[in-house]
Protein backbone atom coordinates (compact mmCIF):
# COMPACT_ATOMS: atom_id res chain seq x y z
CA UNK A 1 0.00 0.00 0.00
CA UNK A 2 1.13 3.38 -1.19
CA UNK A 3 0.78 6.29 2.01
CA UNK A 4 0.82 9.65 -0.47
CA UNK A 5 0.84 13.01 1.16
CA UNK A 6 -0.71 16.38 -0.74
CA UNK A 7 0.86 19.55 -0.54
CA UNK A 8 -1.21 22.04 -2.33
CA UNK A 9 -5.31 22.22 -0.86
CA UNK A 10 -6.77 22.93 -4.10
CA UNK A 11 -8.78 21.72 -6.99
CA UNK A 12 -6.10 20.09 -9.12
CA UNK A 13 -5.31 18.14 -5.63
CA UNK A 14 -9.00 17.24 -4.92
CA UNK A 15 -9.42 15.24 -8.33
CA UNK A 16 -6.01 13.61 -7.36
CA UNK A 17 -7.32 12.37 -4.01
CA UNK A 18 -10.41 11.37 -6.11
CA UNK A 19 -8.43 8.97 -8.44
CA UNK A 20 -6.68 7.48 -5.21
CA UNK A 21 -9.77 6.20 -3.92
CA UNK A 22 -10.52 4.17 -6.97
CA UNK A 23 -7.34 1.91 -5.96
CA UNK A 24 -6.85 -0.71 -4.01
CA UNK A 25 -3.10 -0.44 -3.47
CA UNK A 26 -2.73 3.34 -2.30
CA UNK A 27 -4.32 5.90 -0.41
CA UNK A 28 -4.28 9.69 0.63
CA UNK A 29 -3.42 9.79 4.43
CA UNK A 30 -2.36 13.55 4.57
CA UNK A 31 -2.77 17.61 3.00
CA UNK A 32 -0.94 19.94 3.79
CA UNK A 33 -1.26 23.76 3.37
CA UNK A 34 0.14 27.12 4.23
CA UNK A 35 -3.18 27.74 6.05
CA UNK A 36 -4.27 24.99 8.50
CA UNK A 37 -7.94 26.13 8.17
CA UNK A 38 -8.00 25.74 4.90
CA UNK A 39 -5.88 22.43 4.76
CA UNK A 40 -8.78 21.57 8.26
CA UNK A 41 -11.73 22.36 5.45
CA UNK A 42 -10.24 20.33 2.25
CA UNK A 43 -9.46 17.46 4.44
CA UNK A 44 -12.82 17.15 5.95
CA UNK A 45 -14.48 17.35 2.64
CA UNK A 46 -11.89 14.85 1.17
CA UNK A 47 -12.31 12.44 4.37
CA UNK A 48 -8.39 12.50 4.81
CA UNK A 49 -7.16 11.90 8.14
CA UNK A 50 -4.62 14.23 8.74
CA UNK A 51 -4.18 17.79 7.68
CA UNK A 52 -1.35 20.39 9.02
CA UNK A 53 -0.53 23.95 8.32
CA UNK A 54 2.49 23.89 6.84
CA UNK A 55 4.51 21.43 4.53
CA UNK A 56 7.55 20.29 7.11
CA UNK A 57 4.78 18.78 9.59
CA UNK A 58 3.31 16.38 6.95
CA UNK A 59 6.69 15.52 5.77
CA UNK A 60 7.79 14.45 9.17
CA UNK A 61 4.76 11.82 8.77
CA UNK A 62 6.83 8.42 8.60
CA UNK A 63 3.88 6.80 7.49
CA UNK A 64 4.22 8.83 3.84
CA UNK A 65 5.72 7.09 1.30
CA UNK A 66 5.45 9.82 -1.58
CA UNK A 67 4.00 13.34 -1.66
CA UNK A 68 1.77 14.84 -4.71
CA UNK A 69 2.50 18.19 -5.15
CA UNK A 70 -0.16 20.86 -6.22
CA UNK A 71 1.26 24.43 -5.52
CA UNK A 72 1.29 26.83 -7.92
CA UNK A 73 4.68 26.48 -10.76
CA UNK A 74 6.77 29.02 -8.50
CA UNK A 75 7.08 26.97 -5.44
CA UNK A 76 7.82 23.66 -6.96
CA UNK A 77 11.43 23.63 -7.10
CA UNK A 78 11.61 24.15 -3.39
CA UNK A 79 8.58 22.08 -2.41
CA UNK A 80 10.77 19.30 -4.43
CA UNK A 81 13.50 19.62 -3.02
CA UNK A 82 12.02 19.77 0.72
CA UNK A 83 10.48 16.53 -0.19
CA UNK A 84 13.27 14.39 -1.43
CA UNK A 85 14.87 16.24 1.33
CA UNK A 86 12.69 14.63 3.68
CA UNK A 87 13.44 11.08 1.97
CA UNK A 88 9.61 11.30 0.28
CA UNK A 89 9.11 10.44 -3.02
CA UNK A 90 7.44 12.85 -5.60
CA UNK A 91 4.56 13.50 -8.04
CA UNK A 92 4.91 17.37 -9.02
CA UNK A 93 2.16 18.99 -10.71
CA UNK A 94 3.37 20.09 -14.20
CA UNK A 95 5.18 22.38 -15.43
CA UNK A 96 8.12 20.32 -12.74
CA UNK A 97 9.80 23.45 -12.45
CA UNK A 98 11.11 27.00 -14.41
CA UNK A 99 14.76 26.39 -15.77
CA UNK A 100 16.85 24.02 -16.97
CA UNK A 101 19.18 23.93 -14.09
CA UNK A 102 16.03 23.20 -11.30
CA UNK A 103 15.57 20.38 -13.52
CA UNK A 104 18.98 19.00 -13.36
CA UNK A 105 18.75 19.87 -9.54
CA UNK A 106 16.10 18.30 -8.71
CA UNK A 107 16.73 15.20 -10.67
CA UNK A 108 20.87 14.75 -9.39
CA UNK A 109 19.04 14.81 -5.89
CA UNK A 110 16.37 12.49 -6.66
CA UNK A 111 19.16 9.81 -7.84
CA UNK A 112 21.51 10.16 -5.08
CA UNK A 113 18.44 9.55 -2.57
CA UNK A 114 17.59 7.06 -5.00
CA UNK A 115 14.19 8.57 -4.76
CA UNK A 116 10.97 8.30 -7.44
CA UNK A 117 10.57 11.85 -9.17
CA UNK A 118 7.94 12.59 -11.94
CA UNK A 119 6.57 15.18 -13.53
CA UNK A 120 2.62 14.93 -13.68
CA UNK A 121 1.95 15.03 -17.14
CA UNK A 122 -0.90 12.97 -17.96
CA UNK A 123 -1.07 13.08 -21.34
CA UNK A 124 1.89 10.33 -21.88
CA UNK A 125 -1.02 8.40 -20.62
CA UNK A 126 -3.67 8.89 -23.01
CA UNK A 127 -4.00 6.21 -25.66
CA UNK A 128 -4.38 8.08 -28.50
CA UNK A 129 -1.12 9.02 -27.19
CA UNK A 130 0.03 5.66 -26.58
CA UNK A 131 -1.30 4.83 -29.85
CA UNK A 132 0.32 7.37 -32.08
CA UNK A 133 4.12 6.71 -30.27
CA UNK A 134 3.48 2.76 -30.96
CA UNK A 135 2.51 3.77 -35.12
CA UNK A 136 5.63 6.08 -35.60
CA UNK A 137 7.55 3.25 -33.89
CA UNK A 138 5.78 0.68 -36.00
CA UNK A 139 6.55 2.99 -39.77
CA UNK A 140 3.10 3.38 -39.99
CA UNK A 141 3.63 6.58 -41.73
CA UNK A 142 7.06 6.65 -42.94
CA UNK A 143 10.35 8.81 -41.31
CA UNK A 144 8.39 12.03 -39.04
CA UNK A 145 9.63 15.15 -40.54
CA UNK A 146 7.81 17.69 -39.09
CA UNK A 147 5.22 18.02 -36.22
CA UNK A 148 3.14 21.02 -35.14
CA UNK A 149 0.81 21.57 -32.53
CA UNK A 150 -1.46 24.52 -30.82
CA UNK A 151 -2.96 25.09 -27.81
CA UNK A 152 -5.03 27.97 -26.51
CA UNK A 153 -7.60 29.88 -25.46
CA UNK A 154 -9.06 32.98 -23.89
CA UNK A 155 -8.23 32.65 -20.09
CA UNK A 156 -10.74 35.04 -17.55
CA UNK A 157 -8.19 37.27 -15.22
CA UNK A 158 -10.36 36.98 -12.55
CA UNK A 159 -11.00 33.23 -11.95
CA UNK A 160 -7.75 32.13 -13.79
CA UNK A 161 -5.61 34.95 -12.47
CA UNK A 162 -2.42 33.02 -11.33
CA UNK A 163 -1.43 32.51 -15.45
CA UNK A 164 -1.49 36.15 -15.51
CA UNK A 165 0.95 36.60 -12.45
CA UNK A 166 4.35 36.19 -12.96
CA UNK A 167 5.20 35.98 -9.03
CA UNK A 168 2.92 32.58 -8.97
CA UNK A 169 4.86 31.10 -12.14
CA UNK A 170 2.26 32.38 -14.55
CA UNK A 171 2.44 32.23 -18.38
CA UNK A 172 1.25 30.37 -21.36
CA UNK A 173 4.70 28.25 -21.77
CA UNK A 174 4.32 26.85 -18.41
CA UNK A 175 0.36 26.08 -18.04
CA UNK A 176 -0.27 25.48 -21.73
CA UNK A 177 2.67 25.00 -23.74
CA UNK A 178 4.15 22.68 -21.92
CA UNK A 179 2.30 19.73 -22.96
CA UNK A 180 3.42 20.07 -26.81
CA UNK A 181 7.18 20.83 -25.60
CA UNK A 182 7.13 17.36 -23.81
CA UNK A 183 4.92 15.44 -25.82
CA UNK A 184 5.99 16.23 -29.12
CA UNK A 185 10.23 15.04 -28.30
CA UNK A 186 7.84 12.02 -26.46
CA UNK A 187 6.17 10.72 -29.25
CA UNK A 188 9.25 10.43 -31.48
CA UNK A 189 12.10 9.52 -28.78
CA UNK A 190 14.27 12.37 -29.54
CA UNK A 191 16.00 15.01 -27.45
CA UNK A 192 15.96 18.83 -28.25
CA UNK A 193 19.10 19.95 -29.51
CA UNK A 194 17.92 23.12 -30.03
CA UNK A 195 15.77 25.22 -29.95
CA UNK A 196 13.92 29.27 -30.69
CA UNK A 197 11.01 31.26 -29.84
CA UNK A 198 8.68 34.27 -30.24
CA UNK A 199 7.33 35.99 -27.33
CA UNK A 200 3.58 38.54 -27.07
CA UNK A 201 3.73 39.48 -23.26
CA UNK A 202 1.15 40.16 -21.40
CA UNK A 203 0.58 43.79 -19.45
CA UNK A 204 1.39 41.87 -16.36
CA UNK A 205 4.51 40.62 -17.83
CA UNK A 206 4.33 36.96 -18.15
CA UNK A 207 3.81 35.28 -22.14
CA UNK A 208 0.56 35.30 -22.99
CA UNK A 209 1.18 33.68 -26.63
CA UNK A 210 4.31 31.73 -27.52
CA UNK A 211 5.57 30.42 -30.48
CA UNK A 212 8.43 28.07 -30.71
CA UNK A 213 10.77 25.89 -33.13
CA UNK A 214 12.63 22.76 -31.73
CA UNK A 215 15.43 21.47 -33.00
CA UNK A 216 14.76 17.17 -33.00
CA UNK A 217 17.62 14.57 -33.24
CA UNK A 218 16.26 14.01 -36.58
CA UNK A 219 12.88 16.16 -37.40
CA UNK A 220 11.74 19.89 -36.75
CA UNK A 221 8.64 20.95 -34.22
CA UNK A 222 6.89 23.48 -33.69
CA UNK A 223 4.17 24.77 -31.48
CA UNK A 224 2.23 27.68 -30.38
CA UNK A 225 0.44 28.33 -27.39
CA UNK A 226 -2.05 31.39 -25.59
CA UNK A 227 -4.06 31.94 -22.70
CA UNK A 228 -5.34 35.03 -24.94
CA UNK A 229 -5.82 33.63 -27.99
CA UNK A 230 -8.72 30.78 -28.93
CA UNK A 231 -6.52 28.17 -31.09
CA UNK A 232 -6.84 24.53 -32.12
CA UNK A 233 -5.57 22.29 -29.07
CA UNK A 234 -4.55 19.44 -32.29
CA UNK A 235 -1.34 18.09 -32.59
CA UNK A 236 -0.34 16.72 -36.32
CA UNK A 237 3.27 14.19 -36.81
CA UNK A 238 3.78 14.47 -40.06
CA UNK A 239 5.61 11.10 -42.19
CA UNK A 240 7.21 10.35 -45.55
CA UNK A 241 4.12 8.26 -45.85
CA UNK A 242 1.53 9.83 -43.95
CA UNK A 243 0.45 11.92 -40.66
CA UNK A 244 -1.01 11.73 -37.48
CA UNK A 245 -3.63 13.99 -36.45
CA UNK A 246 -4.22 13.99 -32.38
CA UNK A 247 -6.97 16.16 -31.26
CA UNK A 248 -7.32 17.84 -28.08
CA UNK A 249 -3.89 16.35 -27.96
CA UNK A 250 -3.60 16.97 -24.42
CA UNK A 251 -6.99 16.04 -22.75
CA UNK A 252 -8.47 12.87 -22.18
CA UNK A 253 -12.52 12.76 -21.73
CA UNK A 254 -14.73 12.73 -24.27
CA UNK A 255 -14.64 10.79 -27.56
CA UNK A 256 -11.04 11.16 -29.14
CA UNK A 257 -9.59 9.96 -32.55
CA UNK A 258 -6.60 9.15 -34.23
CA UNK A 259 -6.45 10.08 -38.40
CA UNK A 260 -4.07 8.79 -40.77
CA UNK A 261 -3.88 8.79 -44.50
CA UNK A 262 -5.65 6.07 -46.52
CA UNK A 263 -7.79 4.54 -43.41
CA UNK A 264 -10.81 5.94 -41.64
CA UNK A 265 -11.26 7.54 -38.72
CA UNK A 266 -10.40 5.00 -35.49
CA UNK A 267 -12.15 5.90 -31.95
CA UNK A 268 -10.18 5.42 -28.96
CA UNK A 269 -11.81 4.82 -25.84
CA UNK A 270 -13.45 7.93 -23.87
CA UNK A 271 -11.08 8.79 -20.92
CA UNK A 272 -11.61 10.56 -17.98
CA UNK A 273 -9.48 12.51 -16.12
CA UNK A 274 -10.23 9.97 -12.98
CA UNK A 275 -8.70 7.40 -15.24
CA UNK A 276 -5.34 9.57 -16.41
CA UNK A 277 -4.43 10.24 -12.33
CA UNK A 278 -5.17 6.63 -11.87
CA UNK A 279 -2.59 5.74 -14.19
CA UNK A 280 0.17 7.86 -13.14
CA UNK A 281 -0.62 6.20 -10.00
CA UNK A 282 0.07 2.25 -11.55
CA UNK A 283 2.75 4.33 -13.10
CA UNK A 284 4.55 5.07 -10.02
CA UNK A 285 3.86 1.53 -8.47
CA UNK A 286 5.39 -0.27 -11.11
CA UNK A 287 8.57 2.13 -11.00
CA UNK A 288 8.59 2.79 -6.48
CA UNK A 289 11.35 -0.21 -6.62
CA UNK A 290 13.50 0.35 -9.82
CA UNK A 291 13.99 4.61 -9.31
Amino acid sequence: MIHFGIIGAGDIARKFAEAVRQLDNAEVIAVASKSLDRAQEWAAREHIPSYYGNYAELLANPRIDAVYIATTTNAHYDNILQCLQAGKHVLCEKSLVRSAHEALTVCSLSKQKNLFLMEAMWTRFLPKTITAKQWIREGRIGKVKLMQATIGWKADPVYNKRLFDPALGGGSLYDLGIYPLEVLPYLVDEKILDMDAFVARHSTGVDDLVSMNLQLESCIANLQCSFTTKMPEDAYIYGEDGYIRLPKMHFGSGQNFITVPMSALIPLTAVKKMDLFMKWQRSFAASKTDY
